[in-house]
């Protein structure tokens, strides 16, 4: 610890150096303001003492002086001045002073202040190295959250884009979404579909989607079926995730003529618009995917069919758990009502447009806690 110590009366330089270097401070002493100003920028002190009356100059302008110098280092400033009047005080401490002590001054007392700034200067360099360190470690999360997001921005661009055959609505509620959707048509003609929702929101529900992006996309390739494909997925999932960890998940093959193959585990129903208005739902009825070991795992499948002008609507929990300001959840009931109402119109894209707008009022200012994902698909791309 280094004291500067500004002080036109040799006697009272002495003396501050006795009682500081008992503290174990290391001391430099000046008796001008010039000479203050070349000490501060040349030793660096943590603490100064001066008087008001400076050699040169004033003690008020002086302590200014060496604030700005000190930019954002903390460097208590302490008067020890003859002048003990209260306007003088005040104006010591409006110039920017951290103490005021009059002299002639008791040993003991001075003392007992010196060792106070000291623990504040510790403190103050604890605080800025733990500062330092975390804006190192901010800057480096934040590099590798860009790196994730182009990765896994990279492979969702081989699912299809939104058409009026396909429409695909993600909304994150952290800065990675943890739901996926992913939909491509096969060499065959046949569409391959998987809308996954991983536990909890974020990073750590983004993990599990590189190995599942890479294995639908190998499946689309190569012509998997649906169920060895559920198996694939969670086998992989199985051996990676953490016990808290899962992903409920619709996978679905999807052919021309409009029927549907499908597995289904720890999703909400998956909702039909007919084109009569009526509403049908797909259930999700297995375990979510990396629950169960190989050997318990149950990939048997379910079939439904698409009619022309039908419209299958696939949703995450985060749609039907979002709340409004009154904390109401939207619910399987109006989320029914809503796509009966919405998907009603003839171009898709409009229609998922009017969804995600009538999402978002019901909303209002309240906060999103989990991702929305919101998929539909139109049986005319299919015949």
């Amino acid at each position: 610890m280094k004291l500067l110590c500004v002080d036109s009366e040799p006697v009272y330089r002495e003396i501050i150096s006795l009682c500081a270097e008992k503290e174990g401070v290391t001391v430099k002493s000046v008796a001008s303001y010039e000479e203050a100003i070349l000490a501060f920028e040349s030793y660096a002190p943590d603490i100064v003492t001066l008087d008001v009356i400076v050699k040169g100059g004033s003690g008020y302008d002086l302590v200014q002086k060496l604030k700005f110098l000190s930019g954002s280092r903390f460097v208590p400033m302490i008067f020890l001045a003859s002048h003990t009047a209260d306007s003088v005080m005040d104006k010591c401490f409006k110039a920017g002073a951290d103490d005021f002590i009059p002299k002639p001054f008791n040993e003991v007392l001075f003392n007992i202040r010196l060792k106070t700034h000291m623990r504040h200067v510790e403190l103050m360099k604890e605080m800025y190295r733990k500062n330092k360190a975390l804006t190192f470690y901010q800057t480096m999360i934040e590099r590798e959250h860009e790196m994730a997001h182009q990765v896994l921005d990279h492979i969702q661009t081989r699912s299809e884009k939104n058409s009026e055959q396909v429409a695909i609505t993600r909304l994150s509620a952290a800065s990675f979404n943890g739901d996926l959707a992913l939909v491509k048509t096969r060499s065959d003609g046949a569409r391959l579909v998987f809308v996954g929702d991983f536990t909890g929101h974020g990073l750590p529900a983004s993990i599990g989607a590189l190995p599942v992006m890479q294995t639908f996309f190998d499946a689309v390739d190569d012509l998997i079926c649906v169920n060895e494909l559920a198996i694939r997925i969670n086998r992989i999932l199985f051996s990676i995730l953490p016990d808290y960890m899962f992903c409920a998940g619709y996978l679905m093959l999807m052919k021309q003529g409009g029927e549907i193959t499908y597995w289904g585990g720890g999703m909400p129903n998956a909702f039909i618009r007919r084109s009569n208005g009526s509403v049908d739902y797909l259930q999700s009825n297995h375990m979510p995917l990396g629950i169960l070991s190989v050997n318990e795992f149950e990939a048997d499948l379910q079939s439904n069919k698409l009619n022309a002008g039908d419209t299958l609507i696939i949703v995450s929990d985060g749609v039907l758990e979002l709340k409004n300001c009154l904390d109401e959840m939207l619910g399987g009931d109006q989320a029914k009502a809503l796509i009966s109402r919405i998907y009603a119109e003839s171009s898709l894209i409009a229609a998922q447009q009017n969804i995600e707008r009538e999402l978002a009022e019901y909303q209002g200012e309240s906060e999103q806690l989990d991702d929305i994902t919101l998929v539909a698909l139109r049986s005319t791309c299919l015949q």
